[in-house]
């Protein structure tokens, strides 16, 4: 063998191994650039649905909060409505209690209430209250409580009488405006127009 063909083979054998090298040196880059790109994608993906999952989450408590906002709106005008029908019922029962009022049914009502207070209170000093349009009645009143002070309270409306004997630590208020405002109370809670 000669020098020419021992270089020839050792420089072939060099080549060779340098293109070995090289090849692997190339294929670890490109499976290196692969891992790269596939890490770089997932992580991608992955901040991308993260950003999705915050958006809808966003979008998710906008509409939650949109949905109470309208809810409470809806409630508060229900209640407004609820509140307007008992008004208007209330305020025709007033004006069917102004006209008992005027009838001897009511005569009889303020002579049982005020034999009421007379059971209650005996002969004790009391200050009965009357409605203003009511002075006419003071002759029944005092009839059966002769030691009665008897005042007017603009405050009763619709008739009625109160009853105030310190002595014997009693309030009595038998007046139909007071009768009226305990019924409100019931209706609303019978009614059926609860708000919930």
């Amino acid at each position: 063998m000669n020098t020419k063909t021992k270089e020839s083979k050792f420089l072939d054998a060099i080549n060779k191994y340098a293109e070995q090298q090289k090849a692997q040196i190339t294929q670890e880059i490109e499976d290196y650039k692969n891992t790269k790109i596939e890490q770089a994608t997932a992580q991608g993906l992955q901040d991308a649905y993260d950003l999705i999952r915050e958006d809808i989450a966003r979008r998710k408590a906008v509409i939650v909060n949109d949905l109470a906002k309208k809810e409470l709106e809806l409630r508060n005008d229900l209640f407004h409505e609820r509140q307007s029908l008992a008004d208007k019922v209330f305020e025709q029962a007033k004006e069917q209690l102004l006209a008992y009022t005027k009838t001897d049914d009511y005569t009889a009502f303020l002579t049982r209430s005020t034999n009421e207070i007379k059971e209650k209170c005996g002969t004790a000093r009391c200050v009965i209250s009357i409605a203003p349009f009511d002075e006419e009645k003071r002759d029944l009143i005092e009839s059966v409580l002769p030691d009665a002070q008897i005042t007017v309270d603009p405050h009763i409306l619709i008739g009625g009488i109160k009853a105030n004997c310190p002595t014997l630590g009693i309030l009595m208020d038998d007046t139909l405006d007071a009768r009226l405002e305990a019924q409100r109370e019931w209706f609303i809670e019978n009614c059926g127009m609860k708000v919930v």
